[in-house]
C-alpha cells in the first residue's frame, strides 16, 4: 500500500514538473512574439556635447569640429544616449519580464552591453516603455572608417546596420532569471533616431 502511494506521488510530481516546464517554455517563447520598437532617443551626446550642437542650417557646424579633433587626439570619442524602447504584448499569454540584457553593435561589432531590471507584467494588448542608457567610446570605429564618414552615418539617418540594438529579455523562475536564447534584433538603424533630432 505504501509503495502504491509513493508511486502515485511520484507520478503527480513528474506531472507537475512537466506542466511547469511547458508553462515556462510557453512564456519564454512568448518573449520573441512581443513587439519591441524604439519609441524615441534623448540626451544624445557626442564627445560630451549635445548632438544638435554639431549641425546648423547649412549642415555641419564648423565651430564644433575642434571638439571632435581633440577627442580623436585623446582617443576618446564617447557616444551616449537614452533609448526609450516600447514593449507591447500582442499574444494571448500574460508574460512577466524580469530583466533585459541589451547589446548595441556598431558595424556588426559589440559596442556596449548593459542590463536593466524591469518587473513587467504585460497582459494581451498592453505596452510600456523601458529606458535603456549607454555610453561607449566610438574612437576605434571613427579611426577605422574615418571621422567624416562616422558623422555622416549619424547625421544622415542612412546608416542601416551602422548602429543596431538587440535585446535578450528574461522571465523569473524562483530566484533565477531565465533568458531568451539568443538576442532579438529591435532596431537595425538607431542612427535614424539620432538624425531625427539633429536635422
Amino acid at each position: 500500500m505504501k509503495r502504491r502511494n509513493i508511486n502515485i506521488l511520484c507520478v503527480m510530481f513528474i506531472g507537475l514538473l512537466l506542466s511547469g516546464c511547458a508553462i515556462n517554455k510557453q512564456q519564454i517563447d512568448a518573449l520573441a512574439k512581443f513587439n519591441y520598437t524604439v519609441e524615441s532617443m534623448q540626451d544624445i551626446r557626442l564627445a560630451g556635447r549635445d548632438m544638435d550642437s554639431y549641425t546648423g542650417k547649412d549642415g555641419v557646424n564648423l565651430g564644433s569640429l575642434p571638439v571632435i579633433a581633440m577627442a580623436m587626439l585623446r582617443q576618446d570619442l564617447p557616444l551616449e544616449a537614452q533609448i526609450n524602447m516600447k514593449v507591447s504584448n500582442p499574444t494571448t499569454t500574460t508574460t512577466k519580464i524580469n530583466s533585459f540584457k541589451y547589446l548595441i553593435e556598431i558595424q556588426g561589432k559589440p559596442l556596449f552591453e548593459g542590463t536593466v531590471n524591469e518587473n513587467l507584467n504585460l497582459a494581451t494588448g498592453e505596452s510600456t516603455v523601458v529606458p535603456l542608457t549607454f555610453k561607449a567610446n566610438i574612437f576605434g570605429t571613427a579611426k577605422e572608417k574615418g571621422v567624416e564618414n562616422v558623422l555622416n552615418e549619424l547625421f544622415t539617418r542612412k546608416g542601416e546596420g551602422f548602429l543596431v540594438l538587440k535585446i535578450k529579455p528574461s522571465i523569473k523562475i524562483g530566484n533565477s532569471n531565465i533568458y531568451y536564447p539568443g538576442y532579438i534584433t529591435v532596431d537595425r538603424n538607431l542612427a535614424k533616431s539620432i538624425g531625427k533630432l539633429v536635422m
